[in-house]
């Protein structure tokens, strides 16, 4: 069984509380790296007030398939069958459960949040036109790029920035 990246990214913020909060070269220098092999992305996370809600619209704008939904009294969280990655939603009551704080999430009609998440395919074209039919909020549409990538971006249900994608050449 792999370590939810959290618990990995809790053991490094254990470790630093334990040295006094001191995050110095020399403090993180004596504390144990994992070695390539034992991490790999895993999920991508993402809170939202829904969750069912975030995967009925991912279901329908981007063709994913639900994983499991589990909602224990509001905290809830859920996954897609997105690939080696899983997309994943947690409520904001999970968060605050899981985190010990609030977070700051996506909320539309606000800027985006300085991340994305990307989505690769052959035809970014049917891939923007389905999603906007189901009510992603375009933010541009296809475009062939000087490096060769053709993009596109959509706002999904909560706010949240998807690219969608070719492979990169």
């Amino acid at each position: 069984m792999r370590t939810p990246f959290f618990v990995l990214c809790l053991a490094l913020a254990s470790s630093v509380f334990a040295s006094g909060g001191n995050a110095s070269a020399e403090n993180l220098s004596t504390m144990k790296t994992p070695t390539k092999s034992a991490l790999s992305l895993g999920y991508v996370i993402l809170y939202v007030p829904d969750v069912a809600a975030s995967l009925a619209f991912y279901e329908k704008a981007f063709g994913f398939s639900r994983g499991f939904l589990s909602d224990n009294d509001g905290k809830a969280y859920g996954e897609l069958k997105s690939g080696t990655v899983r997309l994943a939603f947690a409520s904001l009551a999970m968060a605050r459960e899981v985190l010990k704080q609030d977070v700051v999430t996506a909320q539309p009609g606000k800027p985006p949040l300085g991340v994305e998440i990307a989505f690769t395919t052959s035809d970014v074209a049917a891939a923007f036109e389905c999603a906007v039919k189901a009510g992603a909020v375009p933010v541009s549409s296809p475009e062939k790029k000087p490096w060769g990538q053709t993009i596109a971006y959509v706002r999904d249900n909560c706010g949240y920035l998807v690219e969608l994608c070719t492979p990169l050449p």
